[in-house]
């Protein structure tokens, strides 16, 4: 019984050493995400707002869109995605948002059902790395 414990500890000894050779000779990277790049720059999306909506304020809708992004990605990925509404022409708005945070903001616009208890629909019409761009998408 004694030469067993043996082997399994010569065994076990082996492997430990083997593990630490290969941790020291393989160095390990991790993809980190480029916050500072991705939490900056801005994506603007150009949304159609579709329903009866007169005299839509940018706070209201705003606050609509927000509580949305929180339903969807929670409190963390509110901050990070910190979506603004620009302005409002029309039928349409301009919602700015980060970089990595954009497609959440896409993909939590069909939580928004209504608005002052109307039913609207919030359909995304194209997104643009500029406000400028995203003026002369809309007309102005």
């Amino acid at each position: 019984m004694n030469f067993l414990y043996l082997i399994i500890f010569i065994w076990l000894a082996v492997l430990s050493i083997l593990l630490v050779i290969v941790a020291r000779n393989k160095a390990i990277y991790f993809k980190k995400l480029k916050t500072s790049n991705n939490l900056r720059v801005k994506r603007y999306i150009i949304i159609e707002i579709i329903g009866n909506i007169e005299n839509l304020g940018e706070k209201i809708l705003e606050e609509n869109i927000r509580n949305a992004v929180k339903e969807l990605g929670g409190k963390v990925w509110l901050e990070i995605a910190n979506p603004r509404v620009v302005f409002i022409h029309g039928n349409f708005g301009i919602i700015s948002s980060t970089r990595a945070g954009y497609k959440l903001v896409l993909a939590s616009l069909p939580y928004v059902k209504s608005i002052n208890g109307v039913e609207v629909l919030l359909a995304p019409k194209r997104t643009t790395g500029s406000l400028k761009r995203a003026k002369k998408l809309i007309g102005i």
